[in-house]
């Protein structure tokens, strides 16, 4: 993707428009293709798989696809909730399914993901150019900074940002952004540039990657990354988020998401550690019980409480200067979480012995 560097450049055209600030790049190109998809279904017209295959070859759209695990069966059935959604032909049966998506959004979960976008289109259209704003990017690095100690509050121009029209999530990596529209929208509500700055936080605060890591450990290491990775970032958008979370739409509140059982996890993640120490890391769990452990959160759960406990007792400072390091995150997380009222699970000393056992073998290598 072309980057301009002077200035503030704003390209329109029919189906793309790009802002491009000091070589940071907003593409809409995703979500206008979506815009465009759409108008020839209000005709009549049914959504072709050669066109609904073109659509997602958008690599935007392709990188969210597979981050999310889609598979062809989900993908058509999209494609079928699309047509439902847009032609007047079914108009009948989406009433009637408008009807119990009032009343329960989970009841047509799909037809619900799909039929905001044709039920709020102008004020997502209205939203899509305020974006274009030139002060927006800024906003974004303010609130990623927010999270981050001085030596990586840098501003990163390789990294593009990509809007899509389908779904509602967001994800970072690999020098790119990507947000769904309606995700977005009803975030900055809340907290404008909230979002978008919580996963440029994901990029900017360069997590460290050890070069090699015994098998024992892989699942642990996933999952104080994971946790660290997550709970940092979740303090930028998800603490508003939870106090407002009765003004925002199903789906959109993370609430449980953030907390259901997050205490149970870490202290079967004590055990865990408390039998890795004991065996001598005979006895381990996998990356993947660890992922199913944290029901696939990417380790929001138990982030952001993990993280919450460390920053009201007053150690966040400490985690600022220590944001590249999962070791030092679960000693801060042990240390004020044995000052906490709530009395929150404290990590035994045997579990602290395996992570210092850690620490040794992997930290000096980063």
């Amino acid at each position: 993707m072309k980057k301009l560097i002077k200035g503030v450049i704003i390209f329109v055209c029919l189906l793309n428009i790009k802002i491009v600030s000091k070589a940071q790049t907003i593409d809409f190109a995703p979500l206008d293709a979506y815009w465009k998809l759409i108008e020839p279904l209000k005709s009549g017209d049914s959504l072709s798989l050669i066109t609904w295959k073109n659509f997602l070859d958008i690599e935007p759209n392709k990188i969210y696809v597979q981050n999310q695990g889609f598979d062809n069966d989900y993908l058509e059935r999209l494609r079928k909730t699309i047509q439902l959604v847009y032609m007047s032909k079914n108009e009948n049966i989406l009433a009637k399914r408008v009807v119990a998506i009032d009343k329960d959004p989970s009841s047509y979960w799909l037809t619900y993901k799909v039929y905001v976008y044709k039920k709020y289109e102008k004020e997502l259209k209205a939203f899509q150019n305020q974006l274009i704003n030139p002060s927006y990017i800024p906003l974004i690095y303010k609130n990623s900074f927010e999270w981050l100690p001085k030596k990586l509050q840098n501003k990163d121009g390789k990294i593009d940002i990509h809007f899509l029209g389908i779904e509602n999530d967001a994800i970072a990596g690999d020098g790119i952004v990507i947000t769904t529209l309606w995700t977005l929208y009803n975030q900055d509500k809340l907290k404008m540039g909230g979002l978008l700055g919580h996963e440029m936080h994901h990029v900017l605060r360069k997590p460290i990657t050890f070069p090699k890591i015994d098998e024992q450990d892989l699942g642990i290491i996933y999952f104080i990354n994971a946790t660290l990775n997550e709970g940092t970032a979740d303090m930028i958008d998800k603490v508003v988020n939870i106090e407002y979370q009765g003004e925002l739409p199903m789906g959109m509140s993370y609430k449980d998401f953030e907390l259901f059982q997050a205490d149970s996890i870490v202290a079967q993640v004590d055990i865990n550690l408390i039998e890795m120490q004991k065996s001598e890391g005979k006895i381990f769990k996998t990356e993947k019980d660890y992922r199913n452990l944290v029901r696939w959160t990417s380790g929001h759960c138990p982030g952001y409480y993990m993280t919450d406990i460390v920053v009201r007792q007053g150690y966040k400072k400490r985690l600022m200067q220590n944001i590249q390091n999962p070791f030092e995150f679960i000693y801060l997380y042990n240390k004020a979480a044995k000052k906490d009222k709530e009395k929150p699970h404290v990590f035994s000393d045997e579990a602290i012995a395996y992570i210092k056992l850690m620490e040794n073998k992997y930290w000096k290598y980063k």
